[in-house]
C-alpha cells in the first residue's frame, strides 16, 4: 500500500506538505518512528476521517492530537489509576516497556490505535487497538498506512469500530492542528508547518 494510493483513494489530489523536524519529534517519543508514518504526515499533516478516526501528528499546538503529548497523556492516566487502584492492571503496556504499545491515533469514540514497538526496526511494527469501553483488545498485521486503507474502505476487522457511517472511501478532512479556545487539549509551542498555507481542499 503507498501512500500515494492512500491519498488519492482518501480524495488528496496532492500532498499537503506538511513537515516535521523529525529529529526532535522522534526525541520527543524517545524511538525512530516507521517510515509509513511519516510519509502519511507530509502528505495528510493534521486533520481527521468521517469526524472519527484522527492521526496524531508530530508537532502541531493541539496537546490532544500532538504525538508525543499523546503518549504523555496516556502515561498520565496509567498514573492515576495506580493511585485510584494500586492493585490495577493498566489495560495495555506503554512504550517504552519492552514491546509496550506507542499510542499513534485515536476514534472520537475513545478507542485508541497504536503500534506495538516489539524489535528494533519501526517499519516491521504492526498495529493495535484498544475499545474506549470493554477489555477486547484487536490486533492488525500491518503498518498505520494499510491500518488506514482498511479503514477508509471500511474492511477494518477491529469489532469495536463501527461500520462507516458516510459513503466508502471515506475521506480525509484537512485540519491545520491549531489549538482552538475553549477545545480539547491543552495549548503547545508549533514546530511543524506547512511548506505553504494548506487549502481546505488539498
Amino acid at each position: 500500500m503507498s501512500i500515494e494510493q492512500l491519498a488519492r483513494d482518501a480524495g488528496l489530489t496532492a500532498p499537503r506538505r506538511y513537515r516535521v523536524d523529525w529529529d526532535r519529534a522522534e526525541a520527543a517519543v524517545g524511538t525512530r518512528l516507521p517510515t509509513d508514518y511519516k510519509e502519511y504526515v507530509y502528505w495528510f499533516g493534521p486533520g481527521d476521517f468521517d469526524d472519527y478516526l484522527i492521526v496524531c501528528v508530530p508537532g502541531v499546538e493541539n496537546s490532544n492530537t500532538e504525538l508525543a503529548a499523546r503518549l504523555a497523556h496516556e502515561h498520565h492516566g496509567v498514573r492515576v489509576l495506580a493511585q485510584l487502584a494500586p492493585k490495577a492492571t493498566p489495560r495495555v503496556p506503554l512504550f517504552p516497556v519492552p514491546g509496550g504499545w506507542l499510542p499513534w491515533g485515536f476514534t472520537t469514540g475513545g478507542d485508541g490505535l497504536y503500534w506495538v514497538t516489539s524489535g528494533d526496526d519501526p517499519d516491521c511494527w504492526t498495529v493495535a487497538g484498544r475499545p474506549g469501553r470493554g477489555s477486547d483488545l484487536a490486533f492488525f498485521d500491518g503498518g498505520c498506512t494499510a491500518f488506514l486503507h482498511t479503514f477508509i474502505w471500511d474492511t477494518v476487522e477491529m469489532p469495536f469500530i463501527p461500520e462507516a457511517e458516510s459513503d466508502v472511501p471515506v475521506l480525509f478532512q484537512p485540519d491545520t492542528g491549531e489549538w482552538l479556545e475553549g477545545g480539547a487539549g491543552t495549548r503547545l509551542e508549533a514546530y511543524g508547518r506547512f511548506e505553504e498555507a494548506p487549502g481546505v481542499g488539498s
